[in-house]
């Protein structure tokens, strides 16, 4: 019975074990919720939920997903120079035809 005990003091099991895999995935995960945060405009405290043990993450998820996102204004159409000069040059026509 003492060598079953001496073998799980020397080895790292059981919840050791576990906390030490949840402090790696936790820091692995810190940047990219940072950075979806930051992009959604969300607090970035909500990024302390993912240190909790057990519910951490399943809270951090929920947050995420039950939480209304902010109304943010859509970004400027990305055109490639020539399709904006087209557009820019048929606007300009179409000034022109409708003073003329």
């Amino acid at each position: 019975m003492d060598r079953v005990m001496e073998a799980t003091d020397t080895a790292m099991g059981g919840w050791q074990g576990a906390l030490l895999v949840h402090a790696f995935l936790t820091l692995a995960a810190l940047w990219p919720a940072r950075r979806l945060l930051q992009r959604a405009g969300l607090p970035v405290s909500w990024m302390a939920w993912l240190a909790l043990p057990l519910f951490g993450w399943a809270v951090f998820t929920s947050l995420l997903a039950f939480k209304a996102w902010p109304n943010l204004p859509p970004l400027p159409e990305k055109l490639h120079p020539r399709e904006r000069l087209k557009r820019q040059r048929a606007k300009e026509q179409a000034t022109k035809a409708g003073e003329g």
